[in-house]
């Protein structure tokens, strides 16, 4: 009787997750989460990599190692992996798969994550232990959710994540001399893989370190597209696309080098004839790429010139952002066109696709119309109602997506809020933006929700000490329409709309709940809530 009790406990497995050990029972170590805690419905604490067994001696089996790639967007492959894999790198590759994968696939389908990133992973070394890093970086991510400006990764995830990038490295360093015409192509790989690794956790600088080498080595290939829409290109063409659009993203961290292949097509060529190829509303997407890879670009560096750089070179700049808008526009009416007559007939995915490309345009749209006024001077009617118009599209759309992961290459969302957030006159419209950027809790590509909303949130309080200033001088102390203050029971005092989307805590001089503020409108209805509100002006 004691021996068996003793063999059975020897024969319990010591690599399981915290859970299933904690509980005596044996796991079958599922990716994420193992199926003993799910079917029962308890919590998995998850595996920890230092207890995962390395592979020597009679594990050397592993060497020859078969993985079948379990993704629903994929045609079926089956590698066999050529080299050794420990079962922590077995794990993270398998979360890559079934997790990273569909995580940076975001909104649209991407042949570049569905199919050549997988299939290198499988007959690349170098590629393959990018693909791992990833995949435990992004396994550590997952337990911290989206992370908050300033906040780094603490999990030996991470930290098995980096050595694994540094595998990469050095494999690629080795070949450095290589004569091998597809080197090229698994360095460019390896650098998507390392960009996505860098935005996990947080080290966008870093991020766009690897942009800018990506993108110098495409300029080295002289890449141009034809009018048809496809690349003349020695690498695989979702390669470049992807690089044109993380050019795009990157423009505020300064990626210094630029792949005029968009730009030269839609300043250069006319746009009207690559246009006439969109006849299906699954190709809107790719239509619209060289305009949303020209245009956000075009729109950020005059968003950084003064007033005086803006009068002195004013024609061209005036020139390219009517082309640029004609396009838009032009695009927009055949999108518009094209979903009366079949949008309803889509699939729900095909229709949040269709969704993301309108906002998408509508937000750079809104970008090009506004970029070269005056930021000192409030916008016109037109243009505000617009921008009230561009937050609403984008709350519907917020409210129909459904189960879409915390992190994605796509950025579709939080540029649409950030630009209509960030110039337009009503500060409840603003309170607005920041409310929903709460709420999304994303990371799209270089854009963090926390980041963006904690900017916005401080272009508020920067705005409402001006106004102190003015109402301290004018001898009046009144708050903008539609605002109001709520104290708590702390002492702070948070500000929020009318009505409330959100409280944006306020440590602003002489703004408190005892400072004489008050609206004759609305005190009555705030009265029973203690919160003091101010007089519409």
């Amino acid at each position: 009787m004691l021996l068996s009790k003793r063999k059975s406990q020897g024969n319990r497995s010591s690599t399981g997750c915290r859970t299933c050990r904690l509980r005596r029972i044996k796991c079958d170590e599922a990716p994420d989460a193992c199926n003993n805690c799910v079917s029962t419905g308890r919590t998995c604490d998850g595996y920890e990599a230092h207890r995962l067994p390395r592979a020597c001696g009679p594990q050397s089996k592993l060497l020859k190692q078969k993985v079948t790639i379990a993704h629903p967007a994929l045609t079926r492959v089956d590698f066999a992996l050529q080299w050794a894999v420990t079962s922590d790198e077995g794990r993270c590759l398998s979360f890559f798969q079934h997790r990273s994968v569909q995580d940076m696939v975001g909104f649209y389908d991407s042949s570049l994550w569905q199919r050549l990133i997988l299939r290198l992973s499988h007959t690349e070394p170098a590629v393959y232990h990018a693909a791992v890093a990833l995949g435990a970086i992004n396994n550590a991510q997952d337990k911290n959710k989206v992370l908050l400006p300033g906040q780094k990764l603490q999990s030996i995830w991470y930290w098995f994540g980096l050595e694994q990038a540094g595998r990469s490295i050095a494999l690629l360093n080795k070949r450095q001399s290589s004569q091998d015409p597809q080197f090229q192509e698994v360095i460019l790989v390896c650098c998507l893989l390392f960009i996505a690794c860098e935005m996990l956790g947080g080290n966008y600088d870093n991020a766009c370190v690897h942009v800018r080498g990506g993108l110098q080595i495409l300029q080295k290939l002289n890449i141009r597209r034809k009018v048809s829409g496809d690349f003349i290109s020695p690498v695989d063409p979702c390669i470049v696309e992807t690089f044109l659009q993380l050019q795009a993203q990157s423009v505020f961290y300064g990626s210094g080098v630029h792949l005029h292949v968009d730009s030269d097509m839609v300043f250069l060529h006319p746009y009207e004839k690559y246009l006439g190829t969109f006849q299906r509303l699954r190709d809107a997407r790719r239509v619209c790429d060289p305009l949303l890879n020209t245009g956000w670009p075009f729109a950020a560096r005059c968003w950084t010139l003064s007033e005086t750089e803006i009068m002195a070179e004013y024609g061209l700049l005036q020139r390219k952002q009517l082309l640029l808008l004609s396009s838009l526009n032009r695009f927009l009416c055949q999108l518009d066109w094209l979903s009366s007559l079949s949008y309803n007939r889509l699939s729900e995915k095909e229709q949040r696709e269709t969704d993301m490309t309108r906002i998408s345009c509508l937000a750079l749209s809104f970008a090009l119309k506004t970029c070269l006024l005056d930021g000192s001077k409030p916008l016109s009617p037109d243009l505000a109602q617009e921008s009230e118009d561009l937050i609403s599209i984008t709350e519907t759309a917020i409210k129909k997506l459904r189960n879409h992961p915390v992190v994605s290459l796509d950025s579709p969302i939080v540029p649409a809020l950030y630009n209509a957030a960030r110039r337009t006159p009503d500060f409840s419209i603003q309170v607005r933006a920041i409310a929903l950027l709460r709420l999304w809790q994303h990371v799209e590509g270089f854009a963090n929700t926390a980041l963006v909303a904690d900017i916005l949130e401080e272009g508020v309080k920067i705005a409402l000490r001006k106004l102190r200033h003015e109402m301290i001088a004018a001898s009046r102390v009144v708050l903008p329409a539609g605002l109001m203050f709520v104290p708590a029971t702390d002492g702070r005092t948070f500000l929020s709309s009318l009505p409330p989307y959100a409280l944006l805590d306020l440590r602003i001089e002489g703004f408190d709940r005892n400072s004489d503020v008050t609206n004759t409108n609305a005190l009555d209805t705030q009265k029973h809530r203690g919160v003091h509100t101010a007089e519409e002006s």
